[in-house]
């Protein structure tokens, strides 16, 4: 295959699997805090398929697009952002142990990448601009929680970050769970059936 042609297979890789985790997004379990959906599982696969880099764009698309119909840009693309960067990690983890434990682990690490960018940009506006959180009531809540008398806002930044992150777990935990599964599932299915498409990239 020539330079060409395998910069042709890899664009349609991320758009075919950029495309499935926007449609995947919307099957969905509404949580008080977050919306567990299946549109991580794309994200996996692309970082074992067509490498670290394009399972990052893959999830950035996710990001975007889903902001798009949802309206939730402020939580939506750092979602995508952190599954980007976990896709970056499958794909180191996927060379050294393969893509099985790799799509699992990758998943686990969304506690630290995907709730960590949530968490990180949701704290910092409330803490910067809470006015901005008007739509996000829940979060208003959690973070109007912490209060400080203090004009340093570097612990009301700290405990507001923590507060998020703590406030997202039964979300990201079902999240995490059924992504995994799918994507493991997944990944046995194509080394039975295609276990060239499995390469490490």
């Amino acid at each position: 295959m020539s330079l060409n042609q395998r910069r042709a297979s890899l664009l349609s890789h991320i758009a075919v699997l950029g495309a499935l985790s926007i449609i995947m997004s919307s099957i969905k379990v509404s949580f008080p805090l977050g919306n567990p959906n299946l549109g991580s599982t794309p994200v996996s696969l692309s970082a074992v398929l067509s490498g670290g880099y394009a399972g990052f764009l893959v999830g950035i698309i996710k990001g975007l697009g889903v902001s798009l119909w949802t309206g939730q840009a402020i939580l939506e693309i750092p979602a995508g952002v952190g599954d980007g960067l976990m896709a970056l990690f499958t794909n180191a983890l996927s060379k050294r142990i393969g893509p099985f434990y790799a799509v699992v682990l990758g998943q686990i690490s969304r506690y630290i990448f995907t709730s960590g960018m949530i968490a990180l940009v949701l704290g910092s506006v409330a803490t910067l601009s809470p006015t901005l959180l008007g739509a996000y009531t829940i979060f208003s809540k959690i973070t109007s929680s912490a209060a400080y008398t203090s004009p340093d806002w570097a612990p009301l930044l700290i405990s507001n970050i923590g507060l998020v992150w703590v406030a997202m777990i039964p979300a990201i935990t079902a999240s995490v769970v059924a992504n995994a599964a799918l994507s493991a599932a997944v990944v046995l299915g194509l080394k039975k059936f295609a276990p060239s498409s499995l390469k490490k990239v």
